[in-house]
């Protein structure tokens, strides 16, 4: 079930938080710096630039930076004009030069500045740019050595995009914390009683955990299908019934959460990135990348579809349950309270592991 007892890695439900993190700014400040600019900085997938010259703008940055593939590799760089600071390409495409629309200043695909209209020399002014890691396709800034980090996964090999392409990103808004997004995803407690649809595709029966010091695996496996717990995850029974030709598949799904924002899903034939930017105490932005096997992408829609209806479904039902949270723990934080309950074991084994490591990370800042 879960290694957690066995090993010793988690005290007791003391290390819930109290109300007032979840509502405090200075906290969340804090957790800008000692959480996020200090962890593994997510950027995209290789996939979103499959071959050199590619690129991407991050429009979950309001296309502030570009991811780029060069000969040598993938790299994230500045989209702002270095002339008057405007946001030079919108989108994706492959170019080996990027011109500014206002002046026409023009860089090369490597950052640098080879062309300023009407200026007598070359001012020299060039992109900004650091070259990212890779684990699996995925692409980080951060100062942490995410090949050590990941390392010893057990399933590792489950999340490998090789022969996958990106079909969509999805920009989903979440009126409430980022720590209680993390939590409400990484307890399976509430899967039965509140996901009439997913529970009916996966089981937490057989639920295992995977932890380390900086993620967490989910393993749950799968129904026999037979009976869909919602019209929408019955179109998503009906797809992947077709694609395994009346067999189930080996999962239901696998979880994975990288901290402090980065999760990597496996649903059959499915693999998702979703990635949290938190913009307030209260308001979260969740980036949720779609990748699926080529010819998916290519020759099957309704597969496409009923899986993004289902994820989404679920998704919208995770946001009425951390809302409730949140409304809670500011009604007790009103009332000058602060309560907590227990940890069930193993289905909220995950939420106590993020707590710990929240602690752990936060621990000075917070006496």
């Amino acid at each position: 079930m879960s290694d957690i007892a066995s090993k010793g890695l988690l005290t007791r439900p003391a290390s819930q938080f109290p109300v007032e993190w979840y509502f405090d700014e200075k906290i969340f400040e804090l957790e800008k710096k000692l959480i996020f600019d200090a962890g593994p900085g997510y950027v995209g997938h290789e996939l979103m630039v499959p071959n050199v010259h590619d690129y991407r703008s991050t429009e979950w940055k309001d296309h502030g930076n570009l991811i780029v593939r060069q000969p040598d590799g993938c790299y994230e760089m500045s989209n702002v004009c270095r002339h008057r600071q405007a946001i030079m390409l919108q989108g994706s495409g492959n170019a080996q030069h990027i011109v500014c629309p206002i002046h026409r200043w023009t860089y090369d695909n490597g950052g640098q500045l080879i062309g300023a209209p009407h200026f007598p020399a070359n001012p020299c002014l060039h992109l900004n740019k650091q070259k990212l890691q890779s684990w699996n396709g995925l692409l980080f800034k951060g100062p942490r050595d995410v090949l050590a980090d990941l390392g010893g996964m057990k399933v590792a090999d489950q999340f490998d995009f090789s022969g996958y392409k990106l079909d969509k990103v999805e920009l989903h808004e979440c009126n409430y914390n980022w720590k209680t997004f993390i939590e409400v995803y990484l307890e399976d407690y509430h899967v039965a009683p509140y996901h009439p649809g997913l529970g009916g595709f996966v089981t937490c029966d057989d639920l295992t955990w995977q932890f380390a010091d900086w993620y967490s695996v989910q393993r749950v496996g799968v129904t026999s299908l037979a009976k869909p717990g919602s019209k929408t995850y019955a179109q998503w029974h009906k797809a992947v019934l077709d694609r395994y030709n009346g067999k189930l598949p080996e999962h239901g799904a696998l979880w994975l959460t990288y901290y402090p924002n980065i999760m990597v899903e496996w649903y059959p034939h499915v693999l998702v990135v979703s990635t949290l930017i938190p913009q307030d105490v209260n308001k979260t932005l969740n980036v949720v990348e779609f990748y699926y096997p080529e010819e998916v992408v290519d020759f099957e829609r309704e597969f496409i579809e009923a899986e993004q209806a289902a994820y989404m479904e679920t998704a919208i039902e995770d946001d009425d349950i951390g809302e409730r949270m949140d409304r809670g723990r500011y009604a007790l934080m009103k009332q000058g309270r602060s309560e907590v309950g227990p940890y069930q074991s193993p289905m909220e084994d995950g939420m106590q592991h993020f707590h710990e490591f929240y602690r752990r990370v936060m621990a000075e800042h917070l006496k």
